[in-house]
């Protein structure tokens, strides 16, 4: 079990306040201070930096928060299950906006079919997003596309998905047999939101061929997916994004694939959750179960 110092700072982590933390405990400021000093000479660790009336923690103190954040979390999922006949009635799990389209409606009829889940909360979100919640115990598992920090996560690659470059029919662009990343420049681009997936391999392609998202004549944020697509398709601007998510308009003819040298490439989807979870062997399971039914 977490003993009085951890469960102490993990209350100073949320609070940021001697003062508050000490309310939260019911015991007084100066024990606060003393039990985060014992913990810090415990561990011979710098957790905190105070300067009245700012309290901030280090990095080191960041890593242990999130960590025991993430104890707190499986702790009380665990005590309910063996208090209720070791079945797990909730499920929380995050998926991209990207692949929420594509993939969402699967994955939740699929775990319908689990009989011993009453409850299935699904959070449609950027991969930043996602990645934070599962780091803080706040989400069981995550369907992702973007990079992150593998030392952190346990992961297993759903799929392969190619990433390209598109426009309206009628753009400038579209009759070019070869369009150069420069020429690209030339047009409004697309783009999904800081903490996207899409956005972060999109500016890792660029800078590749020594291109910054600020060298487009115009860069429209947007985070939703549907409505990139539409404007696309109206002639607002070009984009990147996943082959699977416009297979319906690149058959129809409403967008299409921009000749672009070196601007395609194939990424993975990721399943992930927190790693040492105590409940990886289930995730696993339903992992193995989901990327058979998808293919």
């Amino acid at each position: 079990m977490i003993t009085a110092e951890y469960q102490t700072f993990l209350i100073l982590s949320e609070t940021l306040s001697y003062t508050k933390t000490a309310a939260k405990l019911f015991i007084s400021q100066p024990a606060v201070t003393q039990q985060i000093q014992r913990l810090e000479n415990q561990l011979e660790i710098k957790l905190v930096n105070y300067q009245r009336p700012y309290l901030k923690l280090t990095p080191a103190g960041e890593e242990l928060a999130v960590f025991l954040t993430r104890i707190r979390s499986q702790t009380t999922q665990l005590m309910e299950i063996l208090q209720d006949d070791h079945q797990k009635h909730e499920i929380q799990f995050g998926i991209t906006r990207s692949l929420g389209e594509v993939f969402g409606s699967q994955l939740i009829e699929f775990l319908q079919l689990k009989n011993d889940l009453q409850k299935i909360s699904c959070l449609a979100e950027n991969t930043q997003h996602i990645l934070q919640q599962i780091e803080l115990g706040k989400m069981d598992f995550g369907i992702i596309e973007g990079n992150f920090n593998k030392a952190k996560f346990s992961y297993h690659i759903l799929s392969q998905e190619e990433f390209i470059p598109i426009c309206s029919p009628t753009h400038p662009l579209a009759k070019k047999k070869i369009v150069s990343w420069n020429e690209l420049a030339s047009y409004p681009l697309l783009i999904r939101e800081p903490g996207s997936g899409s956005r972060t391999l999109l500016t890792a392609l660029a800078q590749k061929e020594n291109i910054s998202l600020n060298d487009f004549k115009q860069l429209i944020t947007i985070s939703e997916p549907t409505l990139i697509r539409q404007l696309v398709c109206a002639g607002s601007g070009i984009s990147f994004l996943y082959r699977l998510l416009i297979k319906k308009e690149l058959a129809a003819g409403t967008i299409k694939q921009l000749p672009l040298e070196r601007g395609t490439i194939a990424h993975d989807l990721y399943f992930i959750y927190a790693k040492e979870n105590y409940f990886a062997q289930q995730y696993f399971k339903w992992f193995t179960e989901l990327k058979q039914q998808l293919q």
